[in-house]
């Protein structure tokens, strides 16, 4: 059964806040998606530079990094925005990303739902596909490493056989949740 929100006003609800709207927000990459039961590890940011939210970082000599390519296909989880700290120059990517400085502690979604960016558009039972290696295009499209889609792209992406699939929809270049369970992920490089 599906649920609609429409954008009333409570015009004067017991409280401090005088009026609110009724509707659900559009989450943001990294934010977790529901209130079911969730696992999430801290690992440490293994490189010097920002792992943006929403992106799936991979195992590397005990710390969490980006993926760097098919041969590291450890994928620990997803990086979650936490909110538990004051973002700075040093948690930006290049390209504006925001998340987990160089060499600080992350929070890594490894059971639950959380939302992600996603290169193509979705559908609910789309194939999940992972950025390995940034997308030829990634400046214009947003196929960086580390975030979704459902079309292969040769020697850019993971196949996620098992251990993920899409729980609501967007369009090209928007924000998706994704259930995610680790322990269970198989992925296969797409050549």
């Amino acid at each position: 059964m599906a649920v609609s929100y429409s954008e009333t006003l409570v015009s004067s609800p017991v409280g401090a806040q005088g009026a609110y709207p009724q509707n659900l927000t559009k989450g943001h990459e990294g934010l977790i998606g529901d209130l079911q039961a969730y696992v999430a590890r801290s690992f440490s940011n293994g490189t010097g530079a920002a792992v943006p939210f929403g992106h799936a970082v991979v195992l590397n000599s005990g710390a969490a990094q980006l993926p760097g390519g098919a041969s590291l296909t450890g994928v620990l989880g997803i990086a979650v925005d936490s909110n538990a700290f004051e973002v700075n120059a040093d948690a930006k990517t290049a390209d504006g990303r925001v998340g987990y400085p160089g060499g600080e502690q992350m929070n890594i979604l490894s059971k639950g739902v959380v939302y992600v960016y996603s290169k193509d558009a979705i559908a609910l039972g789309d194939a999940v596909r992972l950025y390995h290696t940034d997308g030829a295009s990634a400046a214009s499209d947003g196929s960086y490493k580390g975030r979704f889609g459902k079309t292969a792209a040769a020697g850019k992406t993971f196949e996620v056989t098992a251990g993920a699939r899409w729980l609501s929809t967007c369009a090209a270049g928007g924000i998706a949740l994704l259930e995610i369970d680790i322990p269970g992920l198989a992925v296969t490089a797409d050549t």
